[in-house]
């Protein structure tokens, strides 16, 4: 079954009583996501996600990729959905009472405007500097993505550093847009949106102030979110991006030993959940 964008996910979230008081938003690729793929989010997390449960944690997956590309790998192995969705660093999805995860059907069709007419007057300025990248560099490998014109897949991380580098004056120049990039991906999109406005919205809707959050992450999306919400809990796996680290480094953020969540999880609880 192919779940396209903007519609309702079938299964159900955990059910929740009471007040939501701390909020979890989580990364997919490189930080939530193990290297397993029988079983992508380890089964030890979800194991903590119900025992948190009677703390008042609702959690979620906040992630550039497309609702599709995600459920393709997360329906058949996850044993309750999360409790929100965030995908294209700007589409949200929040459990109901009943459990289901519906679209916010408001906000996600604003994005949606909003980024279209982004991609109607950046398109051929963008492609015009991917030619001249690819004359100036044609041992870089990376394409245009086939469903979206405005992003760009490289053959690796290292790769889309020396595109971003090239990309960056151009960039720079575009009012209102910005580069929302993730590892070896990166997409042009209207300045508006991103992981972290996202995740507001979605905390709207069940009144949890930023202080309670948790935004982790490793990539460059996840660091935009940082900055603009430093007053969360902001923790990064050990394998995060360079440029993550030195940020998390300098603002005495959490960076974890170790690949995965789980020791990040068990920070966020020991220093911030129990002194509140």
């Amino acid at each position: 079954m192919v779940v396209e964008e903007g519609q309702v996910l079938p299964g159900r979230a955990l059910p929740f009583a009471g007040e939501c008081r701390w909020l979890l938003s989580l990364d997919y690729d490189e930080t939530l996501r193990s290297h397993d793929p029988a079983q992508p989010v380890p089964v030890a997390f979800y194991e903590l996600m119900r025992e948190w449960r009677a703390l008042g944690v609702r959690w979620g997956i906040n992630t550039g990729r497309t609702l599709p590309y995600l459920c393709e790998e997360l329906l058949p192995t996850a044993p309750f959905l999360p409790d929100f969705i965030c995908t294209c660093e700007r589409y949200a999805y929040v459990a109901q009472a009943d459990g289901t995860l519906q679209p916010l059907r408001e906000h996600n069709a604003r994005c949606h405007e909003h980024n279209m007419l982004v991609r109607e007057q950046v398109c051929p300025f963008l492609h015009a500097q991917l030619g001249a990248l690819r004359a100036a560099s044609p041992e870089l490998q990376w394409i245009i993505a086939p469903t979206d014109p405005l992003s760009v897949e490289a053959a690796d991380s290292a790769t889309m550093d020396a595109i971003m580098a090239f990309l960056a004056p151009f960039v720079g120049g575009l009012e209102g847009v910005c580069a929302q990039r993730a590892g070896r991906y990166m997409r042009l999109a209207d300045a508006r949106y991103c992981k972290g406005t996202a995740l507001q919205t979605v905390a709207n809707e069940w009144r949890v102030p930023s202080k309670n959050w948790a935004l982790l992450g490793d990539g460059h999306n996840d660091l935009h979110a940082f900055r603009l919400y430093p007053e969360a809990f902001c923790g990064a796996p050990a394998t995060a991006h360079p440029d993550v680290l030195a940020w998390m480094h300098e603002q005495g953020k959490y960076v974890s030993s170790t690949p995965g969540v789980m020791e990040i999880l068990h920070a966020w609880h020991d220093r911030v959940m129990t002194e509140r």
